[in-house]
């Protein structure tokens, strides 16, 4: 038998941390685009948090609902106004981690985008030693000028 009240509980902890994941992953995105490196640490140590505090509420919610058993199968097999107040948990959990999904979509590729630019200056400033380039005269060459990049030839 499962513990309907104890679940309502949980689901809506779950419910209520996803929905203020999503509003840190909102955040995020701003602080991506901003390129505030101490806001971002500090929030990525507010996630880790938040996911912490997610595990120990999907740990209880192991604990009361069997594994062979969804919450969509449990809310058809109670007749009561605790499965309607189920199944709208559930729905608000659908919602919330479709939301928090896309905002994660949208930060991954914001980050990956930072990242790429990142790169492409560190090679402007340090080009690689094992790319070709290209001589005065136009002809390529293996090696590396006799500066190392951008800083060294402007100093």
């Amino acid at each position: 038998m499962v513990d309907i009240s104890c679940l309502q509980k949980v689901l809506s902890a779950e419910a209520g941390l996803l929905e203020e994941m999503a509003g840190v992953e909102e955040k995020m995105m701003q602080i991506l685009i901003e390129g505030d490196a101490k806001a971002l640490q500090e929030l990525n140590l507010h996630k880790e948090k938040l996911a912490q505090n997610m595990e120990k509420l999907e740990e209880k919610r192991r604990a009361l609902l069997p594994a062979e058993l969804t919450l969509k199968e449990l809310c058809r097999r109670e007749s009561s106004a605790a499965a309607t107040e189920l199944e709208k948990l559930r729905r608000r959990i659908l919602q919330h981690h479709g939301s928090l999904q896309k905002k994660l979509k949208i930060n991954r590729n914001l980050l990956r985008h930072n990242l790429q630019f990142t790169e492409h200056a560190l090679n402007i400033l340090f080009p690689h030693k094992d790319e070709q380039l290209y001589a005065a005269s136009g002809k390529v060459e293996d090696s590396t000028p006799d500066s190392a990049g951008l800083l060294d030839s402007s100093v």
